[in-house]
């Protein structure tokens, strides 16, 4: 049995943050109430994806890179990670800011918590007006100066907010303090890590009366304390064709923006293939088979699969992700 484009059965996470808009771009009913994220693609233990569609549907991706390894990553995905995924792909909403952040890189990572660290961009599908980002330090500051404003509950006006609309794109490092504001809806790639050091959290309670857990030392110590700059990936949204949004030696993000048909080669970078769906519906052919890709959703590309074609009535916006 050949493989052929993989779509999973979505992860969703309540946060004490989340809202509905998740819910109306994916149609889910019934309603998951403060639905924060989709958890697209995913091998994080305890959240491992799990195929909805085709002749390997109940199979998780574990088990389906067990069984195709070469097939389904590729020679480059390979070799550089074996025969592990090494992406999260979320798309996420949230109706309240979230707590600021910051992650760790990977040596920091890999010695405390024995997993990859975290870099990630953002891709903004929706903003209401005036939403903001929180991305790094208004100016140059230190351990001592951060650790001080975070005892005297002033730390807020240490960081540089940047005001977003739809469209725009931002690459996140480690050790960049960071948060989303409320009434932003965006798709996010990045490190297969669940590990986030919280620095601050606006003294929210649970339902329950608890505060959730902060990593103030964790936090100090990994923080980029440079002066921030626009973080904003230089691009234009309404240019016809493919731009590249990020390449690291993580990811590669790339933006396609067409109307009508495109064909799109996969396995030339010998690697998998992500497609993020960040706008209208669209149609995605292979060997003669149709998936439908609604707003919101993800298909993963194997790499043995050479290319597929995808039709859009409508502007096709796809976030194509690969190593």
């Amino acid at each position: 049995m050949k493989l052929y484009p993989l779509s999973f059965k979505p992860i969703f996470k309540e946060k004490i943050w989340g809202g509905e808009e998740l819910n109306a771009i994916k149609n889910i009913e019934p309603p998951i109430s403060q639905l924060g994220e989709s958890w697209e693609i995913s091998v994080v233990e305890n959240d491992v994806s799990v195929v909805n569609t085709g002749a390997y549907s109940g199979l998780d991706l574990n088990e389906l890179i067990e069984k195709f390894p070469l097939e389904l990553l590729g020679k480059k995905v390979i070799e550089l990670h074996g025969k592990q995924f090494p992406l999260l792909i979320k798309y996420i909403n949230a109706a309240q800011d979230l707590s600021i952040q910051v992650h760790p890189d990977d040596s920091v990572a890999m010695k405390k918590h024995n997993s990859f660290g975290k870099t990630e961009m953002w891709y903004i599908m929706d903003a209401q007006p005036d939403s903001r980002l929180i991305l790094g330090f208004k100016e140059e500051s230190n351990k001592d100066a951060f650790a001080k404003a975070i005892s005297e509950n002033t730390v807020m006006n240490l960081f540089n907010q940047i005001k977003v609309k739809e469209g725009d794109s931002f690459f996140i490092k480690p050790g960049l303090i960071h948060a989303i504001g409320a009434g932003i809806t965006l798709a996010e790639i990045q490190q297969s890590s669940d590990i986030t050091y919280r620095v601050y959290d606006f003294d929210r309670r649970d339902h329950l009366g608890n505060a959730r857990e902060l990593h103030i030392e964790d936090s100090i110590e990994v923080s980029d304390y440079q002066e921030s700059h626009n973080h904003v990936i230089d691009y234009n949204p309404t240019q016809s064709g493919k731009q590249n949004l990020a390449t690291n030696q993580y990811f590669t993000t790339d933006y396609l923006f067409f109307k009508g048909c495109k064909r799109i080669a996969v396995n030339t970078h010998q690697s998998f293939m992500v497609l993020m769906n960040v706008g209208e519906s669209c149609d995605v052919f292979c060997n003669g088979v149709n998936h439908k890709l609604e707003p919101a959703q993800t298909i993963l590309i194997p790499a043995a699969v050479p290319y597929i074609l995808v039709k859009s009535s409508n502007e096709a916006k796809l976030l194509s992700v690969h190593l």
